[in-house]
């Protein structure tokens, strides 16, 4: 068949399932998860790769076939789902649930979940994505920026809060998006609250020019460049 003609480009928030029953009845099979790799991947219609030809076919076998250069494409070339013997809809519901909540998911609560054979499973699929993640254009955070910091580690007793024994200081900055919500993400380990090392992370991380939203932290107005 021909390539579809997406209307308009994917947006957060509007062409992804807000609610696990949404994404049920958008990714039902494999071939649904296909079609939305393929429109992903070829917002304004197939493109083969070699020759950047525009006319293709979809084959039996779920390639798309140029009718340039004959080259066989898959939607799936140089993705994490590249030759995978897991159904898609499998690696799409661990996407879900990765990014769905707001604390994202473990590997024992997604063996739980989506009844995998072993806790091993779970782990490995999610450590694909989270390397994808990780090796993604990291583009700094622009516009409307939110900061703060946060302690992370076990619980131990003793003083609590920054400067707690045992843990982690973790700076984290998120875009925030109008009328009500949020966009990217950045976090880091930072040695200290100080302004020295939050002015490390804002320049690493967001955008000169942006609006920075901060606690009362005396640290930030030095760090945002703001006195």
């Amino acid at each position: 068949m021909e390539s579809p003609k997406p209307q308009h480009r994917p947006q957060v928030g509007k062409d992804y399932p807000k609610h696990y029953a949404d994404f049920l009845g958008w990714f039902p099979d494999d071939a649904a998860c296909l079609d939305y790799l393929d429109w992903l991947r070829w917002p304004d219609g197939f493109s083969c790769p070699e020759c950047s030809g525009n006319a293709g076919w979809r084959m039996n076998d779920s390639r798309w076939w140029c009718k340039g250069c004959r080259r066989r494409v898959s939607a799936t070339a140089g993705t994490i789902f590249h030759h995978t013997q897991t159904p898609l809809t499998v690696w799409f519901a661990t996407a879900w649930h990765m990014t769905a909540p707001k604390n994202g998911v473990s590997a024992k609560t997604l063996h739980r979940l989506l009844g995998f054979g072993s806790y091993q499973t779970a782990w490995a699929m999610l450590h694909r994505f989270r390397s994808a993640m990780s090796h993604a254009k990291h583009d700094r955070l622009s516009g409307d920026v939110e900061v703060d910091e946060i302690m992370i580690g076990g619980v131990r007793p003793g003083k609590r809060g920054r400067g707690s024994a045992g843990k982690a200081l973790v700076a984290v900055a998120v875009e925030q998006r109008q009328p009500k919500g949020f966009g990217r993400c950045r976090i880091q380990v930072i040695p200290n609250a100080e302004t020295g090392a939050l002015r490390s992370f804002l320049l690493a991380h967001v955008e000169p020019g942006s609006t920075i939203h901060t606690d009362g932290l005396a640290s930030y107005p030095g760090a945002a460049g703001t006195e």
